[in-house]
């Protein structure tokens, strides 16, 4: 159970980074600017060198059925990367809290 809050805590500090990372950026360039969650994940693969990215939308256009796949999974990762990483991270956290009593 430690280990779990404590992924939940790790998407939740990734979550305030990117938001972070988004409100620099848009103050310096006068426009508002917000990573998409896709965008992220691939600038995560390129930095560490995998394919993840491509190979989860391999593995998820083949399995999951079109209607799941369009309008799903696509759009989830089109969210803004903050978003997705803290809803994520707020779920896990409130899974695995500690129980009183």
């Amino acid at each position: 159970m430690v280990i779990f809050r404590l992924i939940g805590l790790i998407f939740i500090a990734g979550a305030l980074m990117v938001f972070g990372a988004d409100v620099l950026r848009s103050l310096e360039t006068g426009e508002v600017g917000i990573n998409s969650f896709a965008q992220v994940w691939a600038l995560l693969d390129e930095r560490i060198g995998l394919t993840t990215l491509e190979g989860f939308r391999a593995w998820a256009e083949a399995t999951l059925p079109p209607a799941a796949w369009d309008p799903g999974v696509v759009s989830v990762l089109s969210y803004p990367a903050w978003a997705v990483l803290g809803v994520f991270g707020i779920i896990i956290a409130l899974i695995f809290r500690p129980r009183n009593g």
